[in-house]
């Protein structure tokens, strides 16, 4: 279900870590954004992320909705999401770079606030470990898992997003009404990729991204905010686990904010 509310994890040692779920490739109106009082921002992504909305931007500029075109090329579930968002006329859809977290991210840089990227690296042996053990799984399933059995297994996750899904208040009603629709696009193929993570490599990427989300919040706290709030754009299937997860209070890992010469 897409919850068009933020949820605030108040960390012990001090400070607010807050969730907030976005659509996938969807502008949302400024009316169901956050507010702009947080004092940096966390990305569920690698650094390398950057590169790839850089590559986006430029795709983009050339030829509008080229990246959305090679996109669908590449076919599954995120193919037939992204379709179907193309075909909404009242709001902006099938958009890239990911329109919230790139905007997010834009901010941070205009407002030189800190931001982290708390996907570890490929030299992070434990991470490594990790991504083997989910590449293994995704092709086992892979291999007991039909094509027709695929096309499916989507209809029936983007059936059951849609009767969960709710129109979000204070928009116009056709406008809300696409909205919903495409939120429930997004949870569908979010829950789908889910699918190739059996519940222990789920919770093993979560406690981590947890105790890395911890660790900025602590990074930001270090350089002399007091009280700060972290900003985390996830997709929004995702944030019930992450916020219960965080509950757990799994130890810090320190990280720092990447600078502007990272970037």
């Amino acid at each position: 279900m897409h919850d068009w509310n933020w949820s605030d994890w108040n960390d012990p040692d001090g400070g607010i870590i807050r969730l907030w779920g976005t659509v996938a490739t969807v502008i949302l109106p400024r009316e169901l954004r956050p507010r702009d009082d947080w004092d940096g921002v966390a990305f569920l992504l690698n650094d390398e992320e950057i590169e790839a909305w850089d590559e986006e931007d430029a795709m983009e500029k050339r030829s509008r909705g080229a990246a959305a075109q090679l996109a669908i090329e590449g076919g599954g579930d995120f193919t037939r999401m992204l379709e179907r968002m193309l075909a909404l006329d009242l709001i902006k859809a099938g958009r890239f770079p990911d329109p919230e977290p790139r905007r997010l991210f834009n901010l941070a840089l205009k407002g030189e606030l800190p931001h982290y990227f708390v996907e570890p690296d490929t030299d992070d042996e434990e991470w490594v470990k990790f991504l083997e053990a989910w590449g293994d799984e995704a092709a086992r399933l892979s291999r007991l898992v039909g094509q027709l059995f695929v096309r499916r297994s989507w209809r029936k996750a983007l059936k059951e997003a849609l009767n969960e899904s709710s129109p979000p208040k204070g928009i116009a009603e056709d406008e809300a009404d696409q909205l919903s629709y495409a939120a429930a696009l997004s949870t569908a193929w979010w829950r789908r990729s889910e699918a190739m993570l059996n519940s222990d490599l789920r919770r093993q990427r979560d406690l981590r991204l947890a105790g890395r989300l911890r660790g900025s919040l602590a990074s930001l706290r270090d350089s002399g905010v007091s009280s700060p709030v972290l900003i985390v754009p996830l997709a929004s299937a995702w944030k019930s686990d992450l916020l219960a997860i965080l509950k757990e209070e799994p130890d810090p890992e320190h990280l720092e904010a990447l600078s502007a010469e990272d970037d």
